[in-house]
């Protein structure tokens, strides 16, 4: 009897008909953009590394599945490193298993993404902070005006930054941003300047807020911001700033200039774990052994 060896039939793969996870690299800034715009004022950050001549160097990478995507910016020669990250919590974290990820960076996250981030860094601090945004329409300036700070006034600037240690502005990043200051008795008492401009996207970032503690209590800061905040829009059309949302007299003052909130951010530095650790950290984290994010919150400072 003769046998007749035939082909085996193909047996359809278990994941026949189930939706697949596709990663992949981002050059074309056209399309980079077309998914920031989806949260445009939360990306303000991310729209900077855009820019022409931004000194880092940057990878840009998007997941997807169905209509979900999740987008990461990994960038380093910032701070050393930096991370930014948006969309699907789920396909954020095939993006971070997926890649070589930088040691010691700043990050920028959705509240959603804690979880997933403490997954594969250890956090040194993190801070959540409430956006606000302003646009031509809804900007109200203060009364009076703050004076414009050029390149010789950077002693003064660190000076005045010094008493936060947030100092070391050198005459270069002064001349490229935009900062106003009010003088009283010889000094710099309050100061008001940017994080980042990005004109080409119509987007600026307002930040580096401080008074004096000499002079505190007299609105001073709120000039000043007013006066950053009228720079910019002559050139941008939105402006954004971050404020912690317990502080009251801060989101008032912001309130006043036309300031509206849009967003929640968590920020924070962390020390990428090994891959021992990111197994630990995520099965104590099914567990319930790690605390969420509201009991280890940082005080005000």
């Amino acid at each position: 009897m003769k046998l007749t060896l035939r082909r085996k039939p193909d047996t359809p793969s278990p994941e026949c008909g189930v939706p697949r996870v596709r990663i992949k690299k981002l050059n074309n800034e056209a399309v980079i953009q077309s998914y920031l715009e989806t949260k445009r004022n939360y990306a303000v950050t991310a729209f900077a590394h855009l820019e022409p001549g931004y000194p880092d160097i940057s990878r840009w990478l998007l997941a997807t599945e169905q209509d979900r995507f999740a987008l990461c910016l990994i960038a380093k020669g910032m701070f050393p490193n930096y991370i930014f990250t948006m969309g699907d919590t789920k396909l954020l974290d095939a993006i971070l298993q997926s890649t070589n990820l930088p040691g010691r960076t700043y990050i920028t996250f959705q509240p959603e993404h804690l979880r997933t981030i403490e997954d594969y860094y250890e956090l040194e601090w993190h801070l959540s902070v409430q956006r606000m945004v302003v646009t031509r329409g809804s900007f109200r300036a203060a009364e009076q005006t703050a004076t414009r700070l050029r390149s010789i006034d950077s002693h003064e600037l660190n000076r005045l930054y010094d008493l936060e240690r947030s100092g070391n502005f050198t005459t270069s990043q002064i001349r490229r941003g935009v900062f106003y200051g009010i003088w009283r008795d010889g000094q710099l008492a309050a100061v008001a300047g940017t994080h980042l401009v990005a004109p080409t996207y119509g987007l600026a970032y307002v930040g580096n807020v401080l008074t004096h503690p000499a002079y505190r209590n007299q609105g001073l800061a709120t000039i000043c911001a007013s006066s950053v905040t009228a720079e910019l829009l002559r050139n941008c059309t939105e402006v954004v700033l971050n404020v912690e949302s317990h502080n009251l007299p801060a989101v008032r003052a912001y309130a006043n200039l036309g300031y509206v909130d849009d967003c929640r951010i968590l920020e924070a530095i962390g020390h990428r774990k090994n891959f021992v650790g990111v197994i630990i950290n995520s099965v104590c984290r099914k567990l319930g052994l790690i605390p969420k994010y509201e009991q280890g919150m940082e005080p005000d400072g």
